[in-house]
Order: structure tokens, then C-alpha cells, then sequence
């Protein structure tokens, strides 16, 4: 018989850039089973197109990006019983961001506009609402990511069209970013870096190309030292006939597990990755819903949450640790273009 069911920390955040708002969706851990179950919790409209969406690093407030003009980003307190969205504020942005991030500190929203070739910063103030842009950079082109490196003194951001990462030096005030990058990386031609991820050992970066469907792995170096080689993997099949289209990358927290996400083929792949060497081996490849352009990986990555940009479907996926392999457990509704999906566990 299985256990009773027992209210989870667990809540799941996907924002549908069709129909405007958020899905919070609560988590359900059953003692006898390793994956979790979803109920729907809340749906908070908002408006617009929201897509990118970031975490507070106190999990207190959540920044949602509207890619809608007059562009914007919306402040809104996560209630830390329910997980329940309230909206603060809402603040102007500098661009159609397609990513959003924090600074370490929580003082910071980093973001990056594909179609203009900038990033940009925002002040986040004492209370965890966004301010106006103070800090606008021009960068190569298309750059579709933007993340604090785990040092603190560094943020790195990929450039899709030009192939190319750059790492520019973090301050403690505004301009925050140094002007010039103190970084330049050059990828593989033709691959377009999109998404970054850090190991948890924080030596290690990846990025999931998108163009030519790999992961690539590098060790960073020390404060301008670049970055060297690391790993390099396909994230599909030798035999998948499909030109790739990959979108999203996420690691476990144990550092032993990479997940990667294809549109064009509509799958979704768990490397597993040698924590003493950085190289990563292909294990499982799952199909999915069409179009799953974000996912997200419960914290005791024994979950993954998987959106289908296509259907509106958020699809749980249970997964393995020990075997490496995926299986669908359920299906829930998550709007019209569901397009970012975060998975945290509230302070208890």
C-alpha cells in the first residue's frame, strides 16, 4: 500500500508567454516513490509575455521578465508557506531580454537581449524590488545568457551568433560590469552557445550549443587566465536524423548528472559526468511533448519538470540516479507557450 501523501517544500514556477502569467504548481512527495507529484497551487496573470524568470538567492522574491513592449520585469514576493506570488512592483528594462539572473548578493538583476546585443544591469533594492537600468553594454552578437560565475567577481555571458563567451569583471557598485570584457572565449564556429550551467565544484563551466546539438564543458582559470577544454558531448543520438535545436541545460547538485533539451527533436538527455575529469557520456535520451525549450530539475534530482513551448503541458519525469534513466510519470496544464520553468525548495 502507499504511503499517505505529506505536503512538500517543493513548488514548481512556469511562466506561459501566450496567456501572460505564472503556473505555481505544489509538489506532493508520496514516502514510497522517488518522484514527485504536482497539484496546481496558483495562476497569477500578469500580462504580456513572460518568459525569463529568476530567483532571488533568499528564494523570497521572484523576477519575471515581460518580453512584451514597453519591456519590463515584474517584482513579485513568493510567499514562503504557500509559494503564492504577490506582485511589488514592476520596473522598465533595457531591451527584449531573453535571460535573467542575480548576482550572488541579490543586489543585482543581470540581463541579456538576443535581438539588440546588449546586456544590462538593475539595482535590486533593501526590499528585493527591481529599479531602472543603471548599466547598458553592447556585446557581439546574440547573446541568450547571463550568469554569475560562483566566484562572485566574475559574470559570464554567451553570444549565440558570434560564437564567442565573454567574462566581464563584477564590482560592488554601479557600473557594475567592467566595461571591457577581461574574457573573450572562442567556441567551435557555427555551434551558438546558448545556455551556461557551473558545476557545483565551481571549476567548471558548460554550455549547451544549440546550433550543432553538444555540450561543451571547459575549466575555468584563475581571475583573467581563460578558460581550457574540458568535455565535449553530443546531446543526441549517433542515429537521431533531426537537425539539432537544443535549448536548456541544467546540473544536479551532486555534480554527477547533465540534462539537455532539443526542440527539433523534442527530447530530452541525462549525461552523466565524471566528477574527476569533467567528460561526459550520453546514458539515456527521452522524447518528450513537442517543443520543450525549458525544464527544470527538482533539487534532489530525482525529478525533472519539462514544458512543451508547443502542447502547454508541464510533463514530470522521474528520474534514476543509479541507472540514469528517465520515465513520464504525469502530464499537468501550464498555459498557452510555456517558456521558463524554475523548481526551488522553500526554507521550512
Amino acid at each position: 500500500m502507499r504511503a499517505a501523501t505529506r505536503a512538500s517544500r517543493l513548488f514548481v514556477y512556469v511562466s506561459a508567454a501566450g496567456s501572460g502569467n505564472i503556473h505555481v504548481l505544489r509538489a506532493l512527495d508520496g514516502s514510497t516513490v522517488p518522484h514527485h507529484s504536482l497539484l496546481a497551487a496558483q495562476q497569477i496573470m500578469l500580462g504580456g509575455a513572460i518568459m525569463p524568470m529568476a530567483f532571488s538567492p533568499n528564494r523570497a522574491r521572484l523576477y519575471a521578465v515581460d518580453r512584451k513592449a514597453p519591456f519590463a520585469v515584474h517584482t513579485l514576493a513568493v510567499d514562503a508557506t504557500t509559494g503564492h506570488l504577490s506582485l511589488l512592483g514592476t520596473s522598465p528594462l533595457a531591451g527584449d531580454m531573453v535571460y535573467a539572473s542575480t548576482s550572488l548578493d541579490g543586489r543585482w538583476l543581470l540581463t541579456a537581449s538576443y535581438k539588440e546585443d546588449r546586456i544590462s544591469v538593475n539595482a535590486i533594492d533593501a526590499n528585493g524590488l527591481v529599479g531602472p537600468p543603471l548599466q547598458v553594454l553592447d556585446t557581439p552578437k546574440q547573446p541568450h545568457s547571463i550568469c554569475p560565475a560562483p566566484d562572485g567577481l566574475h559574470v559570464w555571458v554567451s553570444c549565440l551568433g558570434a560564437d564567442q563567451l565573454l567574462c566581464c569583471q563584477i564590482g560592488v557598485s554601479a557600473p557594475l560590469l567592467s566595461a571591457e570584457p577581461v574574457i573573450w572565449h572562442a567556441c567551435r564556429p557555427y555551434s551558438g552557445p546558448r545556455h551556461l550551467a557551473f558545476h557545483p565544484n565551481g571549476r567548471w563551466l558548460f554550455i549547451i550549443n544549440e546550433l550543432d546539438g553538444s555540450v561543451d564543458g571547459l575549466r575555468l582559470g584563475q581571475g583573467k587566465e581563460p578558460p581550457s577544454p574540458l568535455s565535449h558531448a553530443r546531446i543526441l543520438k549517433p542515429d537521431e536524423p533531426i537537425e539539432p535545436w537544443s535549448a536548456e541545460l541544467r546540473i544536479s547538485t551532486n555534480g554527477q548528472w547533465l540534462f539537455a533539451s532539443d526542440r527539433r527533436a523534442a527530447t530530452l538527455s541525462a549525461l552523466h559526468i565524471d566528477t574527476n575529469t569533467g567528460q561526459l557520456t550520453l546514458v539515456d535520451s527521452l522524447s518528450t511533448e513537442p517543443l520543450p525549450r525549458s525544464f527544470a530539475l527538482s533539487p534532489d534530482g530525482h525529478s525533472l519538470f519539462v514544458a512543451s513551448q508547443e502542447t502547454g503541458r508541464l510533463s514530470v519525469i522521474a528520474f534514476d540516479p543509479e541507472a540514469g534513466r528517465m520515465q513520464l510519470q504525469s502530464q499537468h496544464a501550464c498555459g498557452t507557450s510555456p517558456t521558463w520553468v524554475e523548481a526551488i525548495e522553500l526554507p521550512a
